[in-house]
This record gives C-alpha cells, sequence and structure tokens, in this order.
C-alpha cells in the first residue's frame, strides 16, 4: 500500500491550503445564519448547499492567501511548514487551485443560493483574499478591522438565502466583527516577535506590550458581553442562560491576561474564543 501515500500526501497538502481549522467558524456562521433566518421552515437540502458554497469560498480564499503570503509564511516558525514554503505545493499550482475553488463556489452559489446570498459570498472572498491579504497586511495595522468584514459576509450569505436584510441580520453578524480583532490579536500578541520580524504591521506588534495587553484584553470582554447581551435580547433568558458560561469564562480570561500579561494567558485567550462563538452560535438557534 506505500504506493498510495505520496498521493495521500498530495491531497493532504491541498486541503492544508484550505486552512480547514480557520474556514469552518465561517462556515458554522454562513450555516447558523440560514437555519436562524429559515426557522421553522428549513430545507436541508439548501444548508448542504450552502456549506459545500462556504467550504468553496471561503477554502478558495484561504488557499489565495496562502499563495499570496508564501514569502511571509516562509519567514514566521508558526506558519513555515505550511505546503508552498516547504516546497511540497509550486506557487502557480496554489494559485490555480485557490481560483478554481472560488469560481466554483461564486457559480455554485449564484445557482444554489441566489443573486443576494451569492453577493454576500463574494464579498466576504474580496475582503479576505483582496482588502485583508493583497492591501492591508502588509501596510497597515487596520487589516484586521476591514478585513474583518468577511465574517460579517459569512453570516449574511446564510440569513440572506431565507430572509431579506434587517436590522437583526446586521447586529448578529457584528457580533463576529467584534470577535475577529480579539480572536487574531491574541495569537498575534503571542507571536508578536515574528510578526516583527517578518514586517507584518499588526497592531499588537506596533503598539507597546502594556497597550497590546490592555486592547486585547478589553476586546475580548467586550465581545463576549455583546454576545451575551444579543442572546438575551432576541432568545430572552434561555439564550442568555445558554451563552452565559462561556460569557463568563471569556470575562475571566480577559481579566486574568490583564492581570498576568504573559504569553500562556493571552493564548488561553486564544484558544477559549472559539467556544465563545460557537456558544453564541448555538445561543441563537435554542
Amino acid at each position: 500500500m506505500s504506493w498510495r501515500r505520496p498521493e495521500l500526501e498530495v491531497v493532504k497538502d491541498y486541503l492544508i491550503l484550505m486552512k480547514p481549522k480557520v474556514i469552518w467558524l465561517l462556515i458554522l456562521a454562513s450555516a447558523v445564519g440560514y437555519v436562524y433566518a429559515a426557522m421553522p421552515h428549513i430545507s436541508w437540502t439548501t444548508l448542504v448547499e450552502l456549506i459545500l458554497v462556504g467550504l468553496l469560498s471561503t477554502g478558495g480564499s484561504a488557499a489565495f492567501n496562502q499563495y499570496w503570503e508564501r514569502d511571509i509564511d516562509s519567514m514566521m516558525g508558526r506558519t513555515s511548514s505550511r505546503p508552498i514554503p516547504r516546497g511540497d505545493v509550486r506557487p502557480r499550482a496554489a494559485l490555480a487551485y485557490s481560483l478554481m475553488l472560488s469560481i466554483a463556489g461564486f457559480l455554485a452559489s449564484w445557482f444554489w443560493l441566489g443573486p443576494a446570498a451569492t453577493a454576500s459570498v463574494i464579498a466576504g472572498w474580496i475582503f479576505y483574499a483582496i482588502i485583508y491579504t493583497i492591501l492591508l497586511k502588509r501596510r497597515h495595522w487596520s487589516n484586521i478591522l476591514l478585513g474583518g468584514f468577511a465574517g460579517n459576509a459569512a453570516f449574511l450569505s446564510g440569513w440572506l438565502v431565507a430572509k431579506p436584510f434587517t436590522l437583526e441580520a446586521f447586529l448578529d453578524s457584528m457580533a463576529i466583527y467584534i470577535w475577529i480583532p480579539a480572536h487574531i490579536w491574541s495569537l498575534a500578541y503571542v507571536y508578536r516577535d515574528e510578526y516583527r520580524q517578518a514586517g507584518v504591521p499588526m497592531l499588537t506588534a506596533l503598539l507597546p506590550e502594556d497597550r497590546s495587553v490592555a486592547l486585547i484584553s478589553l476586546l475580548d470582554i467586550g465581545s463576549a458581553v455583546y454576545m451575551w447581551a444579543l442572546a438575551y435580547a432576541y432568545k430572552g433568558l434561555l439564550g442568555a442562560t445558554v451563552m452565559a458560561p462561556a460569557a463568563i469564562a471569556a470575562i475571566f480570561l480577559g481579566l486574568w491576561a490583564l492581570r498576568e500579561r504573559d504569553d500562556r494567558a493571552f493564548w488561553r485567550v486564544f484558544k477559549s474564543s472559539s467556544p465563545l462563538l460557537t456558544f453564541f452560535f448555538i445561543a441563537l438557534l435554542v
């Protein structure tokens, strides 16, 4: 069976290009946006189609990100083992792969989900691949603040399959937008020396460390409070109760990081941020 191993390794490399550990939350946001807006009249066929569109479009943008940032990735220990810096995938092949996935996702969205959802899918791709990756990441600390609208677009692409755009849809999508800086900047703080070495102007690598600590901690606490408030506003006491454990844990870890001011504390903030968003999604669906 050893003859199959090279093929399996190639498949694994191309899956890694899609950043599955990153995009699953965006795909989940899209699915939750649809289910929440469509309840109780949920089409499971539509849900599967939406997930496939999310996998293709977000995976395509992630692969494009790895193609464009291959030089940065090779300079940072956290990313130097990715397929392109390692030499296992050629840059041109990665570019072709990313565009193929992205175009397939756009076309599938148009035929399956309709023009409104497709506009949101394409907007999310543009915010991440163009605005964040090409225009801002190497140039300005606002990279995350503007690129973060890709998270809004993911949730709204699901919502717009079932309902027109509303204030509630906007406020729910903003929970993802507020969450993203705390999530990314906590990781960037832990690896701040690598970002500085690579010349990437992440805000937490530019600010004095005391200000970075305060900013990340307050953002983490603020995103938890905002999610809890939305859960209470739209789902009542039950939604607030479901959201409470994750919100309390996030607030505690934010305060702990503000006190301890070390990498271990901010790594915990980073690792706890994904469960926080997941609990928010669960609270919406209660």
